[in-house]
């Protein structure tokens, strides 16, 4: 989550950053539970994710 919010925001106070890492698990965590991306184990700040593109 720290690539994707370092990446996305950009040029934004990283004091904000916490707060963006926290919408970005959120939308991964509903992108999970449509099936649309895998976590391996329980989603957190620390964990990698993967897209099912087929």
């Amino acid at each position: 989550i720290a690539e994707i919010v370092a990446h996305i925001y950009e040029g934004v106070d990283k004091r904000l950053h916490f707060a963006a890492a926290m919408t970005t698990l959120a939308h991964l965590e509903d992108l999970i539970s449509r099936g649309l991306v895998d976590c391996a184990g329980t989603p957190g700040l620390q964990s990698r994710f993967g897209g099912r593109w087929t």
